[in-house]
């Protein structure tokens, strides 16, 4: 019971978290600019709001993880999008090719998630049988979508792109929201559902810490792109050059296609 408690105090928090950031887009007017991540904390807020009044484990609470995680999956996946497009906007050619392998990935995740999870369906016990594909679902989705936010992570490392300070904090804290979710299924599945509560909860709040952290560094006046100062000019130019390659490249092998 005490435990139960507990889940509803920091279920109250995370919901706090994600209002904070949602109102944080809408004051500053950049909600129609990351507009996938302002769906995307309307959806996770939706969920948890209408989980909050249910017991956990219960028969109704295993239907709404049911309907609702899909939601969640295909949000998520249209955050990766648009930090791909946003990211990439003067590389186009570049962009495409990153966000058609995100897809491809994705669906490619789901296929083998469900051959991988049938076998394990029929000899299931328990209310939801089901809630085992989702579980194994998930891990593969969060997993793929966390590995393409941190080639993101690399592209920007590498290449040096000159961005504005709201669409770095963007890429970085979603990867590192992701990175939580991850580390969530990693101790779901080492440590079961007995003990899992504890870590969980910690987990929930870490996730809550990094919504706020962007509230809090996210602004109208971050929309501007930083000035790079000109040390090092040659090596800039040469990574700039190589990415016009790069970009023009697979531009024309898409036209090609087309």
């Amino acid at each position: 019971m005490q435990s139960e408690v507990w889940q509803q105090r920091v279920l109250i928090f995370s919901i706090a978290c994600h209002l904070v950031l949602l109102w944080r887009l809408w004051s500053q007017n950049i909600a129609r600019v990351y507009l996938a991540l302002t769906l995307f904390l309307g959806a996770e807020t939706l969920q948890n709001i209408i989980i909050l009044p249910v017991r956990p484990r219960s028969t109704l609470y295993g239907w709404i993880y049911v309907f609702s995680t899909p939601i969640l999956w295909i949000v998520a996946y249209l955050v990766v999008l648009e930090l791909y497009r946003l990211i990439l906007e003067d590389y186009p050619g570049i962009a495409s090719v990153g966000r058609k392998a995100v897809s491809w990935s994705m669906g490619l995740a789901l296929v083998v998630s469900g051959l991988y999870a049938i076998p394990d369906l029929r000899a299931a016990t328990g209310r939801f049988p089901i809630l085992h594909f989702y579980y194994i679902a998930e891990r593969s989705i969060v997993l793929g979508l966390l590995l393409f936010l941190v080639l993101i992570q690399l592209f920007l490392f590498r290449y040096r792109l000159r961005l504005s300070p709201n669409r770095m904090i963007y890429a970085t804290g979603y990867a590192l929201y992701f990175g939580v979710g991850v580390a969530q299924d990693i101790i779901y599945t080492a440590l079961g559902i007995r003990v899992v509560y504890t870590f969980d909860l910690w987990i929930v709040v870490a996730a809550g810490a990094i919504l706020l952290g962007g509230a809090a560094l996210l602004s109208r006046k971050g929309e501007v792109k930083v000035q790079l100062e000109q040390t090092d000019s040659s090596d800039r130019a040469r990574l700039q050059q190589q990415l016009v390659d790069i970009n023009r490249m697979l531009s024309r092998a898409a036209r090609g296609r087309g």
